[in-house]
């Protein structure tokens, strides 16, 4: 089996310059003349204007990351990106030089970060405690020059007017969208915090796919340009109901509402699979909803590219799948988010399965060395760690180790679907039928209103076909058909159980549909070990 290393940093070579204390340290004040203030109080003159652009692009940037591309663009662009690549190697070279220190900047899968050990900024301080206009008097020419312009304008706007009422906060300055989260609940302390709890379980599955910007309001003004996720609770007797709002806005989104009702200890504990399935509804809603948002607003940022990507991840058309990993490189490159890196390898995997004309070994050194990057950065992750576990089955990888990956997306995350069906995978391939056969019914339950309901149905059936539920197998797997006409499992899988029940005709009917999407496909093929019908053998239809 291939090894693939831990990535090291890239660029983090050299010794610190011997005449500079270690225990030295940096300022950079971006209000006023950019300025670089060492922690003895001397200013570090910084000779090159792009070198100073570059220092506070990365100030300002979302961990004090940039990527490398986005950089060059932003300040060589037109010079190609060979030579663009060369210019910032070269400057780099020179404030490593201007600072004395090697690893103030540090740089790491194309990913440059102002190392925080080493420098301070007053990049998030309030406007009204900084003086001087944001980076006065560093101009340079375009895409520059309207960068700067909209961080002047974001960092001018007011965030509450002279009557002291909450207004809308501006843009943050990293561009991505902004969602905000209100809530009420009864008095009692248990259903304050169980509405918390509740809401707090929507930001998760909101942040673990993008890099938004989450704020907490008591304002539903905010819903005219922003999308507003209200979460209610109310007591009827011992039932108790709880409600989902996302108010309509200005730019066409309509409202949203939907609600559960069970009994109060059922909220507390928060284990039933209707409240989950409630969660992961407002998830995507508001998914929607900030795609609308951004896409009128003619905005692209990585969370807008990310949620793009996600229509077509699951969707399993070659061409969806290519716009989706063009769409997540972009992400990535705006925002370096682990996720985005995960469902790459996610597509890659699936091609394995779904592309006759890929070399699989390949597919499978890419998806895997990709899903490893991605575990490293965000370790706390539910969808990236779903995602990686269901790469690391279908190329190979040990099933222990995927099962484990699953198991932690269902703790940090009990509402995502992909995590409980990856764990139904992993418990496929240690042999636990039944248990799998749990884990993709409540998979199906909690993602039956997405609109991936086919990848949770086909796990559905699948599940069903091992344990010889060859009715539940069928049911699933044609509900996955009439919903996604071009995805292959289920066309393989009604085409084996027709013939295991001796319907020769509904078996032809099967076998042109596949030739329509695999040219050449015959039944022959399900029982081929290279063919990816294993599950379908597995169970005895093949």
């Amino acid at each position: 089996m291939a090894r693939f290393p831990i990535l090291g940093f890239g660029d983090r070579v050299g010794m610190r310059a011997d005449n500079v204390p270690e225990h030295i340290t940096y300022h950079v004040n971006l209000f006023g003349p950019f300025e670089v203030i060492t922690s003895e109080g001397d200013v570090l003159h910084l000779p090159s204007k792009r070198g100073r652009a570059l220092i506070a692009a990365l100030a300002t940037g979302r961990k004090r990351q940039r990527t490398r591309d986005w950089l060059q663009d932003l300040l060589w662009q037109g010079r190609g990106k060979v030579q663009a690549s060369a210019s910032l190697r070269q400057e780099l070279r020179l404030l490593r030089k201007a600072f004395a220190q090697a690893d103030v900047i540090l740089s790491e899968h194309g990913t440059l970060t102002l190392n925080p050990d080493l420098v301070t900024t007053n990049a998030a301080e309030p406007l009204a405690t900084t003086s001087g206009e944001f980076l006065e008097g560093l101009d340079l020419p375009a895409p520059f020059d309207s960068w700067l312009l909209e961080q002047r304008a974001a960092l001018s706007a007011p965030c509450a007017s002279q009557d002291g009422v909450e207004r809308t906060s501006p843009e943050p300055p990293t561009g991505e969208p902004i969602i905000y989260f209100n809530r009420t609940s009864p008095d009692q302390l248990d259903m304050q915090t169980a509405n918390e709890v509740f809401q707090c379980q929507i930001e998760k599955g909101l942040a673990d796919l993008a890099p938004l910007e989450f704020r907490y309001t008591s304002d539903d003004s905010v819903a005219a340009d922003h999308t507003l996720v209200k979460t209610q609770i109310l007591e009827a007797g011992r039932e108790t109901l709880l409600r989902v709002v996302m108010p309509g806005h200005s730019n066409g989104q309509s409202n949203w509402t939907a609600h559960w009702r069970g009994m109060q200890q059922d909220l507390l504990l928060y284990d039933d699979d209707e409240l989950l399935q409630l969660a992961y509804r407002a998830q995507e809603a508001a998914v929607d909803a900030l795609s609308l948002s951004e896409t009128r607003k003619n905005k692209i940022s990585a969370s807008l590219l990310g949620f793009r990507a996600l229509r077509n991840i699951f969707s399993m058309d070659r061409p969806d799948l290519d716009q989706a990993d063009s769409d997540l490189q972009a992400a990535y490159e705006r925002v370096p988010k682990g996720i985005f890196l995960a469902w790459r390898a996610f597509i890659q995997a699936n091609l394995i399965v779904e592309s006759t004309d890929l070399d699989p070994g390949h597919q499978a050194h890419l998806s895997a060395n990709l899903a490893r990057r991605a575990l490293q950065s965000e370790p706390e992750n539910a969808a990236l760690k779903a995602a990686a576990s269901h790469v690391f089955l279908l190329t190979g990888q040990d099933p222990i180790a995927a099962g484990e990956l699953a198991r932690d997306a269902t703790a940090l995350n009990p509402s995502n679907p992909l995590a409980w069906a990856s764990w139904a995978n992993a418990e496929i391939a240690m042999g636990q039928l039944e248990t799998a056969a749990g884990y993709s019914r409540k998979a199906l339950q909690i993602g039956r209103f997405s609109r991936s309901r086919h990848w949770w149905e086909m796990q559905a059936g699948v599940s069903a076909a091992l344990v010889g539920n060859y009715e539940a197998a069928r049911v699933h797997s044609r509900m996955a058909h009439s919903l996604v006409p071009s995805f292959r499992p289920p066309l393989r899988y009604l085409a084996a159980l027709e013939q295991q029940r001796g319907d020769g005709e509904a078996v032809d009917t099967l076998k042109d549909r596949m030739r329509d999407l695999e040219p050449g496909f015959d039944m022959s093929d399900l029982s081929e070990p290279e063919y990816p019908s294993g599950n379908l053998r597995r169970a005895g239809l093949a």
